[in-house]
């Protein structure tokens, strides 16, 4: 009785707590990393990276991965990230994310423009067929940024509407970003629509609601696609070009950021909000982002601000790397480091005010009634993404499910 009346007395008891003898787990220990290695090499040089993501729970097609690789015959070092946002199923984007980056690096014997947008062509083309085999339904928009570190180069490679900029250091609140992609959605391409207006057996239109009434963006039928550049999609036959979009531009001298990100971002955020996203985040630290964690924060941040204005509609994924200033930049004097940026800003296209705006699409309002929502449920019903879901005709919509 008095050790049961000492034991109730006890704070230990009281807050639920007992003392314990075993000694604490540890884990093994951090394998020892490869100092020779091209991701160290990169990383000692200054060059860092990180994904943040989000999934949206009734999709998860959203895929990520990064390959710090040397050329095969002139050892340039480089960094390659890719970002595919599949649809009709993970199955291509899954491909895209194992298969890609390691048959781009393969092809590369040297890492100058012309053959990497040689390797990036053949590759994507190979990822096609593969994706075709794999699930000939599903398919992905895939972008890739490759980072040249000897040549001080950026290398931008992309089928559909999964977005890259580079956001320069230095660069004032409100400067837009230099657009390394290019968007693939018929509504944004003047291109793209006069090349599926000429395939045979092709037919642009809206789809139709349930009062056979038009509804949506444009698509290209058979399959109902808005974007008609990708990987798989073997339903849509010849609408589907598997051919990038490849764009390559210098690193300015003071150091950037390369931003990539699916349209779950680019839909709900501007780019050159993202552009301020990332320069306040280099101003609230000492140093840069090459001496302290805030890649990753960034890369956070990004996607926070974007579900944050219109909520998780989708998979949202970004991925940031850091690239460094020039050793010679940081030397300079006042006048000789403004003219060296002065000379990069005259080469490099800027974001015009029109491109910054044309995928902030913002959400219905949540006002319509059963009877319109229902009128509005037939296929096809994501009108932001341009997802081929014409095969996956979607129940009947409440008003919530409506503005997702």
């Amino acid at each position: 009785k008095k050790k049961e009346d000492k034991h109730l007395r006890s704070p230990d008891s009281l807050m639920g707590f007992r003392k314990s003898s075993a000694k604490p787990k540890t884990g093994p220990p951090p394998p020892v990393e490869d100092e020779e290695s091209p991701t160290v090499r990169m990383r000692n040089l200054g060059y860092t990276y990180a994904t943040s993501e989000t999934r949206h729970p009734k999709k998860k097609e959203d895929k990520h991965t990064i390959l710090s690789f040397e050329s095969v015959v002139t050892k340039e070092l480089c960094t390659a990230a890719l970002i595919a946002d599949g649809h009709n199923g993970d199955a291509a984007a899954t491909v895209a994310q194992e298969f890609l980056l390691h048959a781009i690096s393969a092809r590369l014997d040297r890492a100058d423009e012309a053959s990497i947008h040689a390797a990036c062509t053949e590759a994507f083309g190979e990822l096609h067929e593969r994706c075709l085999k794999a699930n000939p339904l599903s398919g992905s928009t895939v972008t890739v940024c490759l980072v040249n570190a000897t040549r001080r180069e950026v290398t931008c490679a992309n089928v559909g509407d999964t977005f890259a900029i580079l956001v320069p250091n230095m660069s004032e609140f409100g400067d837009k970003p230099v657009t390394l992609s290019t968007s693939h959605r018929m509504m944004d391409n003047p291109e793209e629509m006069e090349r599926v207006k000429g395939l045979a057996g092709v037919e642009v239109k809206q789809g139709t609601n349930a009062l056979g009434k038009p509804f949506g963006d444009l698509r290209a039928w058979p399959g109902g696609l808005a974007v008609v550049r990708g990987v798989g999609d073997g339903d849509c036959g010849a609408v589907v070009s598997c051919v990038p979009s490849c764009k390559t531009v210098q690193l300015p001298p003071m150091g950037c950021s390369v931003v990539l990100a699916s349209d779950g971002v680019w839909d709900s955020l501007r780019y050159s909000a993202a552009a301020s996203i990332i320069r306040k985040a280099c101003l609230k630290k000492k140093g840069t982002p090459a001496t302290w964690p805030g890649v990753l924060a960034t890369a956070k941040e990004v996607v926070g601000a974007a579900i944050s204005k219109a909520g998780l509609m989708d998979d949202t994924t970004a991925t940031v790397l850091y690239c460094p200033s020039m050793p010679e930049f940081e030397e300079m004097d006042m006048d000789s480091s403004k003219h060296a940026k002065d000379l990069w800003e005259g080469s490099v296209e800027f974001m015009d005010d029109e491109t910054d705006k044309a995928f902030e699409t913002p959400p219905p309002p949540l006002t319509h009634t059963l009877a319109t929502a229902a009128a509005l449920s037939g296929p096809p019903w994501d009108v932001w993404t341009g997802h081929n879901l014409a095969l996956q005709p979607r129940p009947a919509a409440s008003p919530c499910s409506l503005a997702l």
